[in-house]
């Protein structure tokens, strides 16, 4: 089992990042147009790609120029996993320069890359430095800024599935439940709820607090070498349901967090109120996605392998999906 380290975060101006070295900028136009005034950087090559798929990430990678001392992603989510990938393949430096915090992609060892109907996780190592100014993040959009709350929150539904997988005799001895840490996870999710007004209005505070429960979230997970702590059926959901690409990471796990929560008979109004106060939009999805998705469920988390959860012993389309769909609110009351 290998234990990854965080990167080395640095909370600093990016007014004090004095790069040298012939840049690679991985960048969305967006993101990039909102702070490159503010830091200067060598520019070799400039990619801001718009595809996860994995033949895409290995296409940027293969054609990386060999000048190219080291990797820059400027902005969130696709950027940091194709800055990822590209970074492992041609082993150069990446530094993750984040304008939102939208999830704990800044601080994983993997990129998350589509295949087929899917998303995988492909191992890359974690970034050599990720730069956080939090005036940028505090300018961030508000639908963006704190949105990665849901990778912190998914700790209670994930810790729901992985408790009747070990009442079920279902986790390995590397995956067997342990005490400790799920109270070290239940104690993140609630400082999450505590702290979500506060991030939603981009309290500096609250968002330096964002990035620590990020941090000690996947910190949580390398230590144990799985991510049963932090990942459920919510993000297998946010897998699962097709939607356009302009729908976040966010935007899909946080109706997942909902219709895992109805589906363990749990209240979903305090996820809710989080979510909604940290400003993830909640309503994103089509209806017919949501359905889709989430009665076909079972089906997917066995093509894919999930681990187990009260979804494997459901079959696709029953009535339990159905209630728990109607019991989230997510499709109206």
């Amino acid at each position: 089992m290998d234990v990854w380290p965080l990167p080395r975060i640095t909370f600093r101006d990016l007014k004090t990042i004095n790069e040298t070295r012939p840049t690679a900028l991985i960048t969305h136009p967006a993101a990039w147009a909102g702070v490159n005034g503010r830091f200067q950087l060598p520019i070799l090559i400039q990619a801001e790609p718009n595809r996860d798929d994995k033949d895409f990430f290995e296409y940027l990678a293969a054609n990386l120029p060999s000048q190219a001392e080291v990797i820059y992603a400027v902005g969130e989510g696709l950027t940091i996993d194709a800055a990822k990938l590209v970074a492992s393949r041609n082993h150069k430096p990446l530094i993750i320069v984040p304008t939102a915090m939208s999830s704990d992609a800044p601080f994983t060892w993997t990129a998350s890359v589509r295949e087929s109907n899917h998303t995988t996780d492909v191992v890359t190592g974690p970034a050599q430095e990720v730069v956080i100014d939090l005036n940028v993040l505090q300018a961030a959009p508000p639908a963006q800024r704190a949105a990665g709350i849901v990778d912190v929150l998914s700790i209670v539904t994930a810790l729901r599935d992985w408790a009747y997988a070990d009442q079920k005799g279902q986790t390995t001895p590397e995956t067997r439940m342990v005490q400790w840490a799920t109270g070290i996870g239940a104690s993140l999710a609630a400082q999450a709820i505590k702290s979500a007004a506060a991030m939603g209005k981009g309290d500096i505070d609250a968002l330096h607090t964002l990035v620590d429960l990020l941090c000690m979230t996947v910190k949580l997970d390398s230590q144990l070498g799985h991510r049963r702590v932090s990942q459920g059926l919510e993000h297998l959901f946010a897998n699962a349901v097709k939607a356009d690409s302009s729908v976040s990471h966010a935007e899909r796990v946080g109706p997942g967090i909902l219709l895992a929560s109805a589906l363990y008979g749990k209240d979903c109004t305090s996820m809710r109120a989080a979510m909604e106060a940290a400003g993830v939009r909640l309503n994103q999805l089509k209806h017919e996605d949501i359905r889709g998705a989430f009665n076909t469920l079972p089906d997917f988390a066995r093509q894919v392998n999930a681990p187990y959860s009260m979804i494997n012993d459901l079959q696709s389309n029953s009535d339990e999906l159905i209630q728990a769909q109607n019991k989230s609110t997510l499709l109206g009351s």
